[in-house]
């Protein structure tokens, strides 16, 4: 039972800390920064993307995801 309610803990966590960034991605830059302090979502997963070795990772987490969400 505690075991169940860390690992849904550190679900909401990492949830959070993505919503966190996407919103972080959407907010206004200051005028003396030239580049935003995080990059749009589309846009990291597009570098991702463009390398072999990342493409494979990003392959794994999702498959990865895909057992722990519809295996259980």
């Amino acid at each position: 039972m505690l075991v169940t309610i860390a690992l849904d803990a550190l679900w909401a966590a990492l949830a959070a800390g993505l919503v966190g960034l996407v919103v972080a991605s959407h907010l206004p830059r200051p005028v003396d920064r030239p580049a935003p302090l995080v990059q749009p979502f589309g846009q990291l997963v597009r570098r991702a993307v463009e390398r072999p070795w990342a493409r494979g990772l990003l392959l794994l987490g999702w498959l990865w995801l895909g057992w722990h969400f519809f295996a259980r």
